[in-house]
């Protein structure tokens, strides 16, 4: 089975833009070392405790599951949740390896038999989901 267009639709109902900072502030971590009341924007309920719950008995015996962390664009969350929740019902055996920020970018690793484009997935992910501010 397919799931890409799904993939798909689910990023075409957010607004993703670039984070933009003032001059100066070359990433999110400088700008929340000078402005720490802006904390609360770039976290998301959604943290990797929510999805190593959530998912845990999707995550391949071995592996980690999640390290995605703080700060992030809480935005991004609610899209791998809802991305998730799609394989898994789509592929009951799905599995979880890893799923990370590093170099602003998220790590999608995952494995399913059903899924036939999930490595089409796997870089639409880390296309979509992708911010040089989160790079630090």
């Amino acid at each position: 089975m397919k799931l890409l267009n799904k993939i798909i639709n689910i990023f075409s109902k957010y607004e993703l833009k670039p984070l933009k900072f003032p001059d100066g502030c070359d990433n999110i971590y400088t700008y929340l070392t000078i402005n720490p009341d802006k904390k609360p924007d770039f976290i998301s309920p959604k943290t990797d405790e929510y999805f190593i719950k959530k998912y845990y008995n999707h995550i391949s015996d071995g592996h980690y599951g999640f390290s995605i962390g703080t700060p992030i664009i809480p935005e991004w969350n609610e899209i791998l949740d809802e991305i998730l929740e799609l394989c898994i019902k789509t592929d009951k055996s799905f599995e979880i390896q890893q799923i990370k920020l590093k170099f602003g970018y998220i790590c999608f690793y995952v494995q399913s038999e059903v899924i036939e484009d999930i490595l089409d997935i796997e870089i639409l992910i880390g296309k979509n989901l992708h911010d040089k501010a989160l790079i630090y």
